[in-house]
């Protein structure tokens, strides 16, 4: 991941998918603000923090993200015909009691669900440190300054379950799964296009034997580990030298 620094401090650069290009832009000196620029960014950006925009949503997004292009995935029936496999977000006691209640469900089916989060001490950075962003608005032909507080490294695991009657229909999408995280999967939502995806393990929890069903159930679990990164809120340096909160439809001055 590429860094840039500011007054020596390791920052991150381009970390954001509205990070439309890189470009030089004033930051503000000693001389302009009467005080070093790092203490003059984490005072500015803590006068501007508030609940609402301390609330990211990343797992949220990035979740979503995973679940659309699991939903991308097909198969080959006997008659050689495509069919789209359903993707849903449930941990897997809740799908088993949907099967188990409901002989409507169409097979496969591919859920997952969020196992659980942790630390990523490896890549994690120090509280104090500014990150220093450029952002392009084509619609003001100009760059702006934008800097946040360093993001928060964590590894997100997930279980990614494929249900099937037939083995033939679980090895093709098996071999789908392998070649979308192959290597990894990027995500990308409001936020990042470089947190990374990969397959941990691969593990065969068949069968299922369901009282109204004639067929049993084969499942296989993929566990996915995402390494990415929480973002702090982000926030533009306008002209006269303060700084207001940065999205997409932010008005530039």
């Amino acid at each position: 991941m590429p860094y840039n620094s500011i007054n020596g401090s390791s920052t991150f650069v381009a970390n954001s998918v509205l990070t439309e290009t890189t470009t030089s832009a004033n930051f503000p000196t000693v001389a302009s603000t009467g005080q070093d620029p790092r203490v003059w960014a984490r005072e500015k950006i803590s006068e501007r923090t508030t609940k609402a925009n301390k609330i990211p949503m990343f797992y949220k997004e990035s979740l979503r993200y995973i679940i659309s292009k699991l939903g991308t995935l097909a198969y080959l029936n006997s008659e050689d015909g495509l069919v789209d496999v359903k993707s849903i977000h449930a941990n897997p006691e809740r799908t088993i009691g949907k099967l188990k209640q409901d002989n409507n469900i169409i097979l496969p089916i591919i859920s997952i669900n969020q196992n659980q989060s942790n630390n990523a001490d490896g890549r994690r950075r120090g509280a104090p440190q500014i990150i220093n962003e450029s952002f392009w608005s084509e619609e003001k032909q100009r760059a702006v300054r934008i800097i946040s507080e360093a993001p928060r490294a964590v590894d997100i695991e997930y279980g990614i379950n494929i249900w099937s009657k037939y083995k033939a229909d679980m090895d093709q999408l098996c071999e789908q799964i392998r070649l979308l995280f192959n290597p990894h999967l990027v995500i990308k939502n409001s936020y990042t296009n470089t947190a990374l995806a990969f397959i941990e393990s691969e593990s065969d929890d068949s069968t299922l034997e369901t009282t109204d069903r004639q067929e049993r159930i084969i499942r296989r679990t993929f566990s996915i580990k995402l390494e990415g990164w929480i973002p702090n809120p982000k926030f533009i340096i306008t002209s006269t030298g303060e700084i207001q909160e940065f999205n997409i439809d932010s008005t530039l001055y």
